[in-house]
């Protein structure tokens, strides 16, 4: 009569190799929570320096857009009429008393003598 191991062509009984492949298995599984742990902390780190970065160009946008604002401010004053008429003064331009318009469609016309 053989044993049953031996029919299998095993050197040892199951019962007997157990220990030893629940100890591989334990290690085997003790390494995947090490990995899968240390690639949580590598992505967390990864997003942690994202986000910094991130705050960084969002408060590059916002003093963008503050400059924006300020600098629509100072167009809007420029091209006022007031100032636009204070500049045009100050460039020698005089202010017209008289307006006088042609009529193109009439037959006249202006002839220099």
């Amino acid at each position: 009569m053989t044993r049953p191991h031996e029919k299998l062509g095993l050197s040892q009984p199951l019962g007997r190799r157990l220990p030893r492949g629940l100890a591989m298995g334990n290690a085997l599984f003790l390494c995947l929570a090490v990995a899968f742990l240390a690639s949580y902390v590598v992505q967390v780190n990864r997003g942690a320096a994202r986000s910094f970065n991130l705050r960084d160009v969002e408060k590059k946008v916002e003093t963008l857009n503050t400059d924006v604002l300020s600098l629509e401010d100072k167009i809007a004053t420029l091209s006022s009429v007031q100032a636009l008429s204070d500049r045009a003064a100050s460039l020698g331009f005089v202010k017209i008393d008289r307006l006088e318009f042609l009529n193109p469609a009439s037959k006249s016309y202006a002839l220099a003598k």
